[in-house]
């Protein structure tokens, strides 16, 4: 059960305003063939998503593998992620905006404040609120696709596309969930599993999104939110597509709330509101802008960011095992004398020493 609760964290996390809609996926992989770009990259994020999870369960949670990490740039490394989770947030935001347009700005208000409140729990808040939407979200992808047979429909190349396009992606989506991974791996006993099941599910839903929007042709590709244009007139789906966001918007919430906690009384509760007002004024930018210019740079992000990871946990620690273990079997060197016990004297040659020429 513990390892259903992270998969569904991952694929929660993921498949948010922008992949559902079909807005990330067509800024990612707007290419002529798009399957095995769209394969790569969603079975990198599920290594990605591995790693942070066993990372997470060998130091005990975000803090404290941040700590283990980065040592006394730990803090640091706390505010970078945080800022970097006003993208994802503010995209969020804006999806929910451009979803209900009538609605607007309240909707987006009001996703904040459920969010916060299912974050009062910290990731059992996030596991809970993703293993019961989850299911819902899946059905609503394969239901939508179902009959669609396209899935390398020749358009003319555009977006990022291809494997740039696709390490991007993957390391945005890792940078989205570290925190939260980190937080939860605490709890999952089998990371590799949960992960591989979650990029699976991914990669199909992408796929499943991506041939119905080529199917449908220019105007999808064009639209702002490409998935519910192929759904337009279902009510049901703009559900689902709400229901989504809020999944990746608690996700996204989580490392700056949690940036809040170093606060004391009432000036936590004032961070805290002051990280949302933040985070609602940066959505005023719209979905299609966050997506097409910040985005990208959120993957750069990441891929810095899980680079530095793996060298120092995976490449350096080994080294400085490797180094250690010889040295322990290594002789003493030093220039000092050994320290002399009344048990060593007896051994000493008392004879004197005669001159010679």
């Amino acid at each position: 059960m513990k390892t259903l609760r992270g998969a569904a964290i991952i694929i929660g996390g993921t498949i948010g305003a922008g992949f559902i809609s079909g807005a990330e996926l067509v800024r990612f992989f707007h290419t002529k063939y798009f399957v095995l770009p769209v394969l790569f990259s969603s079975f990198l994020f599920a290594a990605l998503s591995a790693g942070a999870l066993a990372l997470g369960r060998k130091h005990g949670g975000y803090e404290n593998t941040l700590k283990a990490l980065f040592g006394r740039g730990a803090a640091f490394v706390k505010y970078g992620v945080a800022l970097a989770s006003f993208i994802p947030c503010a995209g969020m935001l804006a999806g929910l905006d451009a979803l209900f347009p009538a609605a607007s700005p309240l909707l987006s208000l009001a996703g904040l404040l459920i969010s916060a409140l299912v974050l009062t729990r910290g990731t059992k808040g996030i596991s809970a609120l993703n293993l019961l939407l989850v299911p819902l979200l899946l059905f609503f992808v394969f239901w939508g696709g179902r009959g669609e047979k396209s899935l390398g429909y020749p358009v003319a190349e555009a977006g990022l596309g291809g494997w740039g396009g696709a390490i991007l992606y993957a390391s945005m989506n890792a940078l989205l969930l570290f925190p939260v991974l980190l937080d939860a791996g605490r709890d999952v006993p089998h990371p590799a599993a949960a992960a591989l099941g979650a990029g699976t599910l991914i990669a199909l839903s992408a796929l499943t999104i991506l041939g119905c929007i080529y199917r449908e042709g220019a105007g999808a590709l064009n639209a702002e939110m490409p998935f519910l244009y192929v759904m337009r007139g279902k009510l049901v789906f703009s559900v689902a597509v709400a229901l989504a966001i809020f999944t990746s918007l608690a996700a996204s919430l989580f490392p700056l709330l949690e940036l809040a906690k170093g606060c004391e009384g009432k000036k936590k509760y004032a961070a805290q509101g002051g990280m949302l007002l933040a985070a609602f004024l940066f959505s005023r930018l719209g979905l299609k802008d966050i997506i097409l210019y910040l985005y990208p740079a959120e993957g750069a992000f990441g891929i810095l960011l899980a680079s530095i990871c793996i060298l120092d946990e995976y490449l350096f620690e080994k080294h400085h095992k490797k180094v250690h273990s010889r040295g322990e079997k290594a002789e003493d060197g030093g220039g000092a004398h050994h320290k002399v016990e009344l048990k060593d004297l007896p051994a000493v040659n008392d004879q004197i020493a005669e001159t010679r020429l």
